[in-house]
């Protein structure tokens, strides 16, 4: 939505800048007209119908009428979203933490070229919270979740 209307805006400025508050009202007026006529024709990729046709069981640019299969539309939008989980859950690393493994520490703002990750570093106790301590130098310890790093290969 956000963007939406963001490119109204951009396009509306460049072509005709409001000269005071009176056409500036206008021209607010006009862009939020738009980019809600935009949100509701466009097609939403998940739905597979626009927004407008659905709520109002018209076609957003042809008079007819549009019946929505409430139960489709539904079971569309549940296997999408499963299908998507499952697309994420493949990228996710399985790796159980123990003491005495060794892991590198991302870095949390790392420069295009330079190193993205620390270490390594040993780990001294394992938490149930998914967290972990680990031993920076002899005596100085952190408690660093396990997003934050990943197993040392030798």
């Amino acid at each position: 939505m956000h963007q939406t209307v963001g490119n109204v805006l951009r396009t509306l400025l460049h072509s005709e800048q409001p000269q005071n508050i009176a056409t500036a009202k206008e021209f607010v007026d006009e862009a939020l007209s738009i980019a809600t006529h935009a949100m509701r024709a466009g097609i939403h990729t998940t739905l597979g119908s626009s927004p407008g046709s659905l709520v109002f069981n018209r076609d957003m640019f042809l008079n007819i009428p549009l019946i929505a299969d409430w139960h489709a539309v539904t079971k569309r939008r549940e296997h999408l979203v499963n299908e998507n989980l499952m697309r994420e859950n493949k990228k996710r690393r399985r790796h159980d933490y123990a003491v005495d493994h060794r892991v590198l520490k991302k870095r949390h703002n790392p420069t295009k070229l330079g190193p993205r990750t620390t270490g390594p570093y040993r780990v001294v106790q394992t938490h149930v919270n998914g967290t972990v301590t680990i031993e920076l130098k002899h005596g100085v310890t952190e408690r660093i979740n396990i997003r934050r790093i990943i197993p040392y290969r030798e």
